[in-house]
């Protein structure tokens, strides 16, 4: 049966994971597990034979050294934005493409660039309103303004003076791409990680001028409890999204099935899933896009 795009794309992604040893084995456990938890090394585990099997691949050792990992997980997940997005019709996306740096680069944010100068001209006002507001997402996705004539015909006329402030016009000075989606790529979600991309989160929404981007982090976490720690909450993340959700929830099932006292993991996915606060990565380009 042929695959869609999405679904080839999503190999590809676990592919690249896979070959480039990114999900492997070190030390005797899957890359994204805890090796402090057996709950988490036998999660990890069927998770990643399920996506090897997928694959007609196995499980590698050893695995790429930690800040390797990180690297080559955003890139492969910049990859899988980047091919998913161009398969949706411009009528559903808009006019979107992906990137990354820094967020004073987009329209929204730009003002930031002249607060971090001052900031570090004058080192005492970051005691008064604290310092690091310029983040770089891993992935972004935006749109660049657009003519009037790519507006449409009598939208805007020559002699209009209105309009004058959206990001969307061209000719509103200075015309910068608009953010549209952050994308936070984290391998596994220990504490401090989940409090990370919270804390990204609440910069691009409290420093922004103009309307919220899409705000989504991207992780091979294979704990239920600890997705939790960033899925549950009060949505500063629009959504959490998992590298393998189905594997994932195949993975948990089994876990239960061989010891009922894990339960509670299972009914943490069920929630985070059935909230609509954790889903695939496959949903991902779908929601950039709406």
């Amino acid at each position: 049966m042929a695959r869609g795009v999405i679904a080839t794309a999503r190999l590809d992604f676990h592919r690249q994971l896979v070959e480039s040893r990114v999900l492997a084995l070190r030390e005797g456990a899957v890359t994204n597990a805890d090796r402090a938890s057996a709950t988490s090394r036998r999660i990890a585990e069927l998770l990643a034979n399920r996506v090897c099997s997928n694959l007609g691949l196995k499980l590698e050792t050893p695995g790429v050294a930690g800040g390797t990992q990180g690297r080559l997980f955003a890139e492969y997940t910049k990859t899988y934005v980047q091919k998913t997005l161009d398969s949706i019709p411009s009528s559903v996306k808009g006019w979107t493409y992906v990137s990354g740096g820094s967020i004073d680069k987009y329209a929204q944010y730009a003002h930031l660039r002249e607060i971090q100068r001052l900031v570090q001209e004058y080192p005492e006002l970051r005691l008064m309103i604290g310092g690091d507001y310029i983040i770089g997402p891993d992935v972004v996705v935006s749109r660049a303004p657009l003519s009037d004539s790519d507006l449409g015909d009598g939208v805007i006329a020559d002699a209009d003076e209105l309009a004058l402030s959206t990001f969307l016009r061209s000719s509103n000075k200075p015309a910068l791409p608009i953010l549209h989606a952050s994308v936070s790529c984290k391998w596994t979600l220990r504490s401090d990680r989940a409090q990370n991309a919270r804390t990204e989160a609440l910069n691009l929404i409290r420093n922004r001028k103009g309307r919220v981007p899409v705000i989504a982090v991207v992780t091979a976490e294979p704990l239920p409890s600890r997705l939790a720690s960033l899925a549950d909450g009060t949505g500063d993340v629009d959504r959490v999204y998992h590298i393998a959700l189905n594997e994932l929830t195949e993975a948990v099932n089994q876990v239960v099935a061989d010891n009922a006292g894990l339960k509670d993991q299972k009914a943490a996915l069920e929630r985070m899933v059935g909230g609509r606060r954790l889903a695939d990565i496959s949903d991902l380009p779908f929601d950039i896009a709406t």
